[in-house]
């Protein structure tokens, strides 16, 4: 008998016992779904399947002893010790089944199909690569990464870093859970001089947006990876952390007129609020956006 399939993310909710602690709900990132759960002991008694590539993150256990869990994926039957930082693989379509013994938090990294390849060749469609099923494995890179993601949920969700996130993410699982690994290129020059002006003049022309990194990308025909590869390699930043300066710039000009809250400043300059300004603003500059006000009148 196949899997019952769920294709909707209130179907999956209903497989748990309360709703999220964090999720990115109805908008995705580059393709990418999040989510963050407290789960008591308890099972999945009925095989289930999705039509999207989920990765389960473990990331935390009371008390200093693993999870005991007899998990079933795709047919083959294993128990196993559960530790922070281990990851489940479950590939679009793959049944599975689980029961465990112990309460504990982890994060689903949903990706859809057709995304997960387009993050690494933007000609890529749901059929170009194919995940491997994984039961329990150790892999501190995702979990460097899904904690990350979780921090950006926490803060408001500043899009451009998460979808590079989920960028990095998406080529890491290729490169480690594909059926076939792809060829990745390597570039010793950046952007040629036309490509960059192109970004950077939309980057200015757009910063109160909501910027995504497939937007950027487009602007130069490339996909996401290696678009940021090679931002980095033309200015030395990150598109993400390039944006923020920019946007604590032009904070800078607005400042001067006595007129302007800094919490419309904020949102004129792209910010999600005030404080996500004032967090960017000291880190880059020293002081809040009011002490340099203050400061620049004297």
């Amino acid at each position: 008998m196949p899997p019952r399939l769920l294709s909707t993310a209130s179907q999956v909710d209903n497989l748990f016992t309360a709703p999220p602690l964090l999720s990115t709900q109805g908008f995705c990132w580059h393709g990418a779904h999040v989510d963050c759960r407290w789960e008591p002991p308890g099972a999945i008694e009925e095989e289930v399947s999705t039509p999207w590539h989920g990765v389960v993150l473990f990331t935390q256990f009371p008390g200093s002893e693993p999870a005991l869990a007899e998990r079933s994926i795709d047919g083959r039957f294993q128990v196993e010790r559960v530790h922070p930082g281990d990851i489940l693989v479950l590939p679009a379509g793959v049944g599975q089944r689980s029961r465990w013994n112990a309460p504990g938090e982890f994060m689903n990294l949903v990706f859809e199909p057709a995304a997960l390849g387009r993050s690494l060749d933007e000609a890529a469609d749901d059929t170009t690569f194919e995940l491997m099923p994984h039961f329990a494995t150790q892999d501190l890179l995702v979990l460097q990464l899904g904690l990350a993601l979780r921090r950006v949920l926490q803060g408001g969700g500043e899009r451009l870093y998460a979808e590079t996130l989920t960028t990095t993410l998406a080529v890491h699982l290729l490169q480690t859970y594909a059926t076939r690994r792809p060829q990745l290129k390597t570039y010793g020059d950046g952007l040629a001089r036309p490509q960059l002006q192109r970004v950077v003049d939309y980057i200015h022309s757009h910063l109160e947006a909501d910027l995504s990194l497939e937007t950027l990308s487009t602007l130069v025909s490339m996909s996401a990876h290696y678009f940021a590869q090679l931002f980095k390699l033309s200015t030395g930043v990150a598109p993400h952390q390039y944006v923020i300066r920019c946007r604590v710039e032009r904070a800078k000009t607005l400042l001067a007129q006595p007129d302007l809250a800094i919490a419309d400043i904020a949102y004129r300059v792209g910010f999600a609020h005030q404080s996500h300004l004032n967090r960017h603003f000291k880190r880059l500059v020293g002081t809040t956006p009011g002490q340099w006000r203050q400061a620049t009148r004297s």
